[in-house]
């Protein structure tokens, strides 16, 4: 059921442009020809206070003097005029209005002021609004081009939704060159009102758009754009291109994990868990549209490549690596086929080279062996117009192959004239075809992670574990306790307390406020023990000498402790200094040192980050993100996104680590995140883990007070 909300936005029968004029470099001018000029089905009236006549219409002064119920009001009047222009609109009950004008919050504070007088005067009169500081909207199905673009769009079956208006006509003027067409456009603008979670709501059940593009800069709600692109993903194919990989979003952080996380990062992790694509340019916009409108069937990302030239073959390779495509091995059986259709001198490997004389029979005994090699979850194949090659032949061979078989089969004829009529034909039939090695592989790299990130946008995990035995009130009272004597910072002990009550594994610490304290503890936990600062204002306890490990004797601890502290107060000599903790110091051969991590983010708020660890963490920067909350296919997939994932298995003399008790841990860092909307930021660094068991050794949390809420899980932009 489309919203009912955008039913005048998108089948409007009666529309004001207000602004209309005659002048032709005008918006109002040009959106008004514009949709005279397309052939709208629909009443269009000229809205003018200037003018009686406008491109031979007649002009009415006021919406509310056009002589019909307007359905859509679209304004293109000065940026100070349109307050008045609403509340005229209010006057007839116009309730759809589509703002094309610019000069609100992009330019300033009095713009910004205007766009707060916009919402106010929407909201008292039930206004929706679209805009403003946009190109307007197209829907070729009914003829409407309600743009002030010099291009009209050819219909087709992939809707588009940018917050640019300028990257939405170049997407336009691009897209006519390529015989790309659109079932509905939509400029945003400022997005007031209406925003990409309303529009997806819409295309998610538009039966005109088979796959959706989206241009993003920015996301205002992160809750309903997370709920309606994971709605409309699962019905229909999304790539989204963003603006701005800038990596600013955590300069100010006070953990490990929120220095290493980045604006971008976090919306590529977002975008995984909604099931969509994501691309960086126009090319791969639509190249991976391409693909994806095709329905294929795919349970992988294994690469088999077909080609007469080496050459070629191995530029495609080297592409598939930098692509994260597998370009796995062939088995036998394959092999002693290949081996009785091929010359003697094939490569026997993929890429699969079969030599600059390869007939369009020899292409055609090659693909149908490809096809039956279960490691082959797609084809590409190649030509290069060598003297003995035919392409328009062995195009119409790969035709009918591609038509009996749902795995994916991409082509690249390399070159342009003597392969222009092999393309064609490729088009014609609906054959995905590509100018060059790097941009086919990249174009299957886009289907193998759709595949991907459809099994995660396939996991609906509980923010609670099942049978969960954590202490969450008991949690909660600790941090509450931190927050009212105005702490933010958790201290060591009240951090690792926070962990513990979620079942989390991690050392224990002993205060102590004297020497004699800390001997005395070190004798209770037992040599040899790590000793570190204990200071409500000392975050990063390395940087100011305050750890010292592999503590031997009571000697070595008295001589320790006033060490500690001297370093301690020679770098930080304001610093409230407690004392200092021991820990029993783990020495396990075969550890590994990781780290897992939270930190909120701004728009998408809590996300989970796993990777090394260890005093390195930030240079190494090896992680992967996850939005809460996780279950165990999630969580095991946030492992195999790590270099470090490698470390886990085994190597020279270590066996392979514990990965169920990480993805037990997760779960249950998952579960707190979830639970405790107070935690800005938490670190366990390192989580020390080796064939037997995972602990962490050292832990930080970052509190704050939540915003208040009926909703526990509130602070998710995915909800449970």
């Amino acid at each position: 059921m489309h919203e009912y909300y955008l039913e005048k936005f998108v089948r409007p029968k009666v529309i004001a442009v207000v602004g209309a004029s005659d002048k032709e470099l005008s918006v109002g001018g040009k959106v008004f020809r514009n949709i005279l000029d397309n052939g709208f089905g629909g009443k269009v009236y000229p809205v003018n206070i200037k003018y009686k006549v406008v491109q031979g219409q007649t002009v009415y002064p006021t919406v509310s003097d056009v002589p019909e119920k307007v359905d859509l009001a679209i304004i293109a009047t000065p940026a100070n005029t349109i307050p008045d222009i609403l509340e005229s609109c209010a006057l007839t009950q116009v309730q759809s209005v589509l703002i094309l004008t610019a000069g609100f919050n992009e330019s300033g504070e009095d713009g910004k002021k205007l766009e707060l007088k916009l919402k106010e005067i929407a909201r008292k009169h039930h206004i929706r609004i679209m805009g403003p500081n946009c190109l307007g909207l197209i829907l070729p199905h009914i003829q409407l081009n309600a743009t002030f673009s010099n291009a009209q769009a050819l219909p087709g079956q992939l809707a588009l939704i940018s917050q640019s208006g300028a990257i939405c006509a170049s997407i336009l003027d691009w897209a006519i060159d390529k015989n790309i067409g659109f079932s509905a456009i939509f400029s945003l603008g400022n997005a007031i009102d209406i925003g990409f979670g309303d529009i997806l709501d819409y295309l998610a059940q538009d039966p005109h758009t088979a796959s959706i593009l989206l241009y993003i800069e920015s996301i205002h709600d992160a809750r309903h754009f997370m709920s309606a692109l994971r709605t409309a993903a699962k019905l229909k194919p999304v790539i989204v291109i963003k603006a701005g990989r800038d990596q600013l979003g955590a300069k100010a952080a006070v953990s490990h994990t929120g220095g290493m996380i980045g604006a971008d990062d976090v919306f590529d992790a977002a975008l995984r868990h909604a099931g969509v694509v994501r691309v960086q340019t126009f090319e791969q916009l639509f190249s991976a549209a391409k693909m994806l409108t095709k329905k294929y069937t795919i349970v992988g990302n294994g690469l088999m490549i077909v080609t007469n030239g080496g050459g070629a073959g191995v530029m495609a390779a080297d592409h598939a690596i930098e692509s994260k495509v597998s370009l796995k091995d062939l088995n036998q059986k394959t092999l002693a086929a290949l081996d009785k259709v091929l010359p003697k001198y094939w490569s026997r490997q993929n890429p699969i080279d079969i030599l600059g004389d390869a007939t369009p029979v020899r292409y055609k005994q090659t693909l149908d062996i490809c096809l039956t090699d279960p490691s082959a979850d797609g084809l590409l194949v190649m030509l290069t117009p060598v003297a003995m090659s035919d392409p328009l032949k062995v195009a119409s061979e790969v035709i009918g192959i591609a038509q009996q078989t749902n795995k994916p089969l991409v082509t690249c004829w390399l070159g342009e004239k003597q392969v222009k009529s092999a393309r064609d034909l490729f088009l014609s039939h609906q054959v995905p075809t590509f100018n060059t090695p790097e941009i086919a592989v990249e174009a299957f790299s886009f289907l193998a992670t759709y595949h991907h990130n459809q099994q995660l946008l396939s996991q609906a995990p509980s923010p609670q574990r099942h049978h969960s035995t954590s202490d969450i009130a008991g949690a909660k009272k600790i941090i509450e306790t931190a927050l009212s004597a105005d702490r933010k910072i958790l201290t060591t002990i009240e951090s690792k307390a926070v962990l513990t009550a979620f079942g989390i594994p991690i050392t224990q610490a002993i205060i102590a406020t004297t020497a004699e304290e800390a001997m005395i503890a070190a004798e209770s936990v037992g040599f040899p023990v790590v000793m570190k600062i204990y200071s409500p204002d000392i975050t990063h306890k390395q940087d100011v000498g305050g750890v010292q490990l592999n503590i031997t004797s009571a000697e070595v601890v008295l001589a320790t402790y006033k060490k500690i502290l001297e370093n301690a107060k020679a770098v930080q000599p304001h610093a409230k200094i407690l004392g200092v903790t021991i820990e029993k110091m783990r020495i396990e051969p075969h550890d590994r040192e990781l780290l897992i991590g939270v930190f909120r983010d701004p728009i998408f708020g809590p996300v989970i980050a796993f990777g090394a660890g260890g005093t390195l963490v930030e240079i190494i920067n090896d992680k992967a993100l996850a939005l809460p909350p996780l279950n165990r296919f999630i969580a095991e997939n946030l492992l195999k996104h790590t270099r470090v994932y490698k470390m886990l298995g085994e190597f020279r003399h270590m066996h392979q680590a514990n990965i169920e008790d990480i993805i037990d841990i997760l779960l249950k860092v998952s579960e707190m995140v979830c639970e405790l909307p107070h935690i800005r930021e938490m670190d366990i660094n390192p989580l020390m883990v080796n064939e037997q068991s995972a602990m962490g050794v050292d832990a930080r949390i970052v509190v704050d007070f939540p915003n208040p809420s009926l909703n526990p899980y509130d602070h998710m932009a995915i909800h449970p």
